[in-house]
């Protein structure tokens, strides 16, 4: 399947690189110092083991929020699943904040978000060609979990 993320390097926690595989996608903007990421990332673990268990039905790719890129890589390594990241130097991060208006209040000057839609945690649900299915892929998962899978695939 084609796919808007095709051609960009997303790596494994383990600095691996991988290509998407399942049909249905979501971005997970986050950052560790964020005490709201902290307190989803535990429910977003659960909902993607979950959704996952039986076959892979979702990928999660992680756009990250940390200050710097050690940050990052220690906050996807030390508290994320086994989904993906754009790393650290990679422009399309802050393309994609722009793109969906998602990022930290306090990155959205220095990112260039015009029209900030949300903030983090975010996890916004995409089709293969990046429009979006639902930007408040977090809110339904915290209200429904494993369920919230259903309105998107």
């Amino acid at each position: 399947m084609a796919h808007f993320l095709q051609g960009t390097t997303l790596v494994t926690a383990a600095g691996a690189a991988k290509q998407l595989s399942a049909k249905t996608l979501a971005l997970y903007f986050a950052a560790d110092w964020c005490p709201d990421c902290r307190d989803f990332q535990p429910k977003l673990n659960e909902f993607y083991s979950e959704v996952n268990s039986a076959s892979h039905q979702l990928d999660i790719v992680f756009v990250g929020s940390d200050a710097t890129a050690e940050d990052q890589l220690a906050h996807f390594r030390d508290k994320q699943g086994s989904w993906l990241m754009i790393p650290f130097e990679d422009p399309l991060r802050n393309e994609l904040k722009r793109k969906y208006g998602v990022c930290a209040g306090k990155e959205k000057d220095a990112v260039g978000v015009v029209d900030r839609v949300g903030g983090i945690p975010s996890l916004v649900v995409v089709t293969a060609a990046g429009d979006v299915i639902d930007l408040n892929g977090a809110d339904k998962v915290s209200a429904s979990g494993a369920a919230a899978l259903n309105a998107w695939v």
